[in-house]
């Protein structure tokens, strides 16, 4: 870039940087902390750019959210949810790597660690190989043979439904999980392709998260609105997040 553009000042910007104000007990992993403090290992985040991205869209619409409790559930190629309260992020399901947390399309999510070490054992698989195959062609592809989730959603058959399920299960875990670490629930917003294309998605996953309080308006998520705000619970939006702007504004900053 310097050879191509001399004279141009080069800004790297973090998509991590959100998660920076997660607590030592949100980001630290139960291991020693040796571990942590020579290698580093421990839960940094990703899709900082796209929930900071969201959170101003959403405050733009209701100041409100920077005062308050909200769970943002990002959507789409990688998939994770993030707690954020009065405007800074708490928690998030992603780790030390995009593999970690809730699946996506093609991303496996959270595996029991002796799951890992099975297959270097027994299936004689190397590392490089298991990285490959969980990073391409595990999470819904696995299940499903693919992980659009447009055809998911239209397929009646038992795979393609078991992926959805599976996958709709996990991300109401993740915002249930998320709303504990800050202590309740004020908001819930969606984004990403998935979360802000597919609103039989969205109502799978605020079905199984009543006992929260959630309920969706089915005629306005059908109709794609931005925001369902009952009578009484928590607000639930949609919205499409400019991470590219956010990146923008970040680099000028």
């Amino acid at each position: 870039c310097e050879a191509a553009m001399p004279g141009v000042p080069q800004v790297a910007v973090f998509d991590t940087a959100f998660h920076q104000t997660m607590p030592s007990e949100a980001y630290m992993y139960a291991l020693p902390y040796g571990v942590y403090q020579e290698y580093g290992i421990r839960r940094y985040g990703f899709h900082g750019l796209a929930f900071a991205s969201a959170l101003r869209v959403v405050a733009s619409q209701d100041a409100g959210i920077l005062r308050s409790r909200a769970v943002f559930a990002h959507l789409g190629g990688g998939c994770s949810v993030c707690a954020v309260e009065d405007g800074r992020s708490r928690d998030t399901t992603m780790a030390l790597t995009p593999l970690g947390g809730i699946p996506s399309p093609t991303r496996s999510g959270d595996l029991d660690p002796g799951a890992l070490l099975y297959l270097l054992r027994h299936e004689r698989l190397d590392a490089q190989s298991i990285e490959a195959g969980l990073s391409r062609t595990a999470g819904l592809a696995g299940i499903a043979g693919h992980g659009d989730m447009r055809v998911l959603l239209a397929d009646p058959g038992p795979q393609a439904q078991l992926a959805v399920d599976l996958f709709a299960v996990r991300i109401a875990q993740s915002i249930a999980a998320m709303a504990t670490g800050i202590g309740g629930l004020d908001h819930v917003v969606f984004s990403g392709g998935i979360g802000h294309r597919a609103p039989g998605l969205r109502a799978r996953i605020i079905a199984r998260l009543g006992w929260l309080g959630l309920a969706l308006a089915p005629d306005d998520n059908d109709a794609g609105a931005t925001r369902s705000a009952p009578a009484s619970g928590p607000a639930i939006s949609k919205c499409r997040s400019d991470e590219d702007l956010t990146l923008g504004d970040s680099a000028l900053a």
